[in-house]
């Protein structure tokens, strides 16, 4: 697996790749603008080179970079938020496409009471309008949900109906995160070869990023909190069994864990496990 870690932008998207540098990540994750707003000002040209720059200096090259989506985007909405939505994505594709980032990760979305059916048609149409607009090259990353509230995502046939139904599905993989799919209620730690078996069956080179975060809650509990490695449910053994595990070993691993500075120790943590 190729270690990383969800870094700040604080500063200038460049900071980000120094940051992961200095943790000693091999890949990065970032937001492309700030995570809670719809809107942000627009991408400058130094800005970008600053990045392309910071990419060759600190050695992170572009395909180890993941971007996460903002979190008011919800692509199973209706009416102004879907609006709001769509040019928000539509936004951050473009921030991706003029970094040369190919992997932009999403939660599907909230259906809000219109039942799960109607919100995953909507997502489909959702993705079939944005791609059909835009053609971007960068692939959206459907990521496993905890299932909390009306969250879709927290089957793994959810996301498979998305990709299966849309027009764009040579555009779209998955990110599976480690604590979502056991608060969803897949037993990836006493279960483990089963349910990888299972996700690589539906799935196979679509999986791309993983979430490598511990869990406060316990199997099934559709809580979604993350915790530092080894101090939740999971362990450390577990994490040593994903990390060796051959079917991941050319996947972006990234960290999510609740660190309170940096995630140096916690990359060291999984480096020591390998």
């Amino acid at each position: 697996m190729i270690i990383g870690a969800h870094e700040s932008i604080a500063g200038g998207l460049e900071k980000s790749l120094e940051r992961g540098f200095n943790d000693g990540a091999e890949a990065v994750q970032i937001f492309v603008k700030s995570s809670n707003r719809w809107k942000d000002k627009p991408l400058s040209d130094d800005s970008i080179k600053k990045f392309f720059d910071a990419s060759k200096i600190f050695n992170i090259p572009l395909n180890r970079i993941v971007v996460h989506s903002s979190y008011l985007i919800n692509m199973a909405s209706e009416g102004e938020t879907y609006e709001k939505s769509f040019e928000s994505m539509e936004d951050e594709l473009s921030r991706c496409e003029r970094l040369g980032i190919m992997y932009y990760v999403i939660h599907p979305g909230s259906h809000l009471g219109s039942g799960e059916d109607i919100g995953l048609d909507r997502i489909v149409k959702f993705i079939d309008d944005m791609y059909s607009k835009n053609m971007f090259k960068t692939k959206t990353l459907l990521e496993t949900t905890a299932g909390q509230g009306s969250n879709l995502g927290y089957k793994l046939e959810h996301l498979s109906y998305i990709i299966d139904k849309s027009r764009y599905s040579d555009k779209l993989s998955i990110c599976i995160d480690t604590c979502h799919l056991y608060s969803a209620g897949y037993d990836i730690l006493d279960d483990y070869e089963n349910m990888m078996e299972k996700i690589f069956e539906m799935f196979g080179d679509k999986l791309e990023v993983v979430h490598i975060n511990d869990t406060k809650k316990a199997l099934g509990s559709r809580v979604d909190r993350h915790e530092l490695l080894g101090k939740g449910y999971f362990g450390l053994d577990f994490f040593k069994r994903i990390l060796n595990d051959k079917r991941f070993e050319n996947i972006i691993g990234i960290l999510e864990t609740p660190v309170t500075e940096s995630y140096r120790d916690e990359i060291q943590i999984l480096k020591n496990l390998k």
